[in-house]
């Protein structure tokens, strides 16, 4: 028997991309405006916003002339991986030039390189190269030419941060000013463009390595702002255009009113629970009660939410992590924090003279936002997920 149910078009948990790609227009001409002016571009928003599928995005759609490559470095381990990434990554976007191949291989001659591809590079023996030196002769050599690649990295803050919690500073330290160098060689202006993301806030990470932010300053920052009301309904609209479930502009508005926060994440996970719960019914047919129902079955499959919590402990000194815990909990139960209670904590924490750049790091970082003075959760799902992982308080 033909299957006839068709699945809103949304994904979880993964890049989306191609046909599942809602096109963010502002932000990408935003990104490419900057890259046509010889910046480097620094992403720094919340995590789930959607940074990834835009970046991808992005290097799909790369202008004439011109060769791109998205990369999630989340997976380096060292100084000298990074290194070598790096130059890899190099390789791959100048290999997309015509006759790229060959450039490249005179200019790499003594390096035995069996094959590159938008894959990766796949070196005969890569033992006694040294890539630290190989990739500044390449840096040279592309500052000479009449080429120019964008690369779009991914996850840098969880590279750093990593190092700096293996006690190998030093070596994210090294990573920092390599990039200051990059991005301030005049040579390579309109030749190497970076564009930078991470999922949590950049700052804060760089402080902790290198006790300033100032190795970061030159970076052009792109807003990356969550999807206005209007976005959001066309989104659903556009999720749901040819689905089984379809919402009435009443319902979607209701949705809505639930979600409170619009990023595609959030959304997501609404269209998908909606959809899955009618689909075992076998009805679609759906109203408020829907809505209501796939909003507490998400808060309770807290896979969703917990690396929210997680990422407290992996950035943050126990001090902090207690004090900004403390907080949370307490605008979970209460629905916000006053200006007096904050510093009370930060008092009892022995923070008070630097609790705030800690309060400023978790509105960065897609936890919370002042309204009025008062900080409350940015998203229902958070408020609640929090609520339920900690239920007893104490006020």
């Amino acid at each position: 028997m033909k299957n006839t149910w068709t699945n809103p078009k949304v994904t979880i948990g993964n890049t989306a991309e191609g046909t599942f790609y809602f096109p963010r227009p502002f932000i990408e001409e935003s990104i490419w405006e900057e890259i046509e002016k010889g910046n480097h571009v620094l992403i720094a928003a919340p995590r789930r916003v959607g940074k990834s599928s835009v970046m991808l995005a992005l290097a799909e759609n790369c202008p004439e002339n011109t060769r791109c490559l998205f990369q999630n470095i989340q997976g380096i381990k060292s100084e000298a991986e990074y290194y070598r990434r790096f130059y890899e990554l190099l390789l791959q976007c100048l290999n997309q030039f015509d006759r790229g191949l060959k450039w490249v291989a005179q200019f790499v001659k003594g390096i035995k390189i069996e094959e590159i591809t938008l894959d990766g590079v796949k070196f005969g023996d890569k033992n006694d190269i040294n890539f630290e030196q190989e990739l500044k002769s390449l840096l040279t050599k592309i500052a000479e030419s009449e080429v120019r690649v964008v690369l779009l990295l991914d996850e840098l803050p969880e590279v750093l941060n990593n190092l700096r919690k293996q006690n190998r500073g030093e070596e994210a330290g090294n990573i920092l000013n390599h990039l200051r160098e990059l991005r301030q060689n005049p040579k390579l202006r309109n030749r190497l463009n970076l564009v930078l993301a991470g999922s949590v806030g950049i700052q804060h990470v760089v402080k902790a390595i290198e006790g300033r932010i100032a190795d970061i300053n030159d970076f052009n920052p792109v807003a990356f702002d969550p999807m206005t009301r209007t976005e959001a309904l066309n989104y659903i609209h556009w999720a749901t255009k040819d689905a089984t479930v379809q919402y009435k502009p009443a319902l979607a508005e209701y949705l809505l009113d639930q979600v409170r926060h619009y990023i595609p994440y959030f959304l997501n996970l609404m269209l998908d629970e909606i959809n899955k719960a009618a689909r075992r019914a076998n009805d679609p047919a759906i109203d408020s009660s829907h809505v209501n129902l796939a909003f507490q079955a998400i808060v309770v499959n807290s896979d969703h939410f917990k690396e929210w919590k997680n990422r407290l402990n992996d950035y943050f000194e126990p001090a902090e992590k207690a004090f900004l815990m403390e907080v949370l909990v307490h605008i979970a139960h209460k629905d916000n924090i006053s200006p007096q209670i904050l510093y009370d904590f930060a008092i009892k924490h022995q923070l008070q003279y630097a609790y705030m750049e800690l309060v400023h790091g978790l509105e960065h970082d897609g936890y919370l936002t002042e309204q009025a003075g008062q900080y409350r959760f940015v998203s229902p799902f958070l408020q609640a997920f929090w609520r339920r992982d900690n239920p007893i308080y104490n006020a």
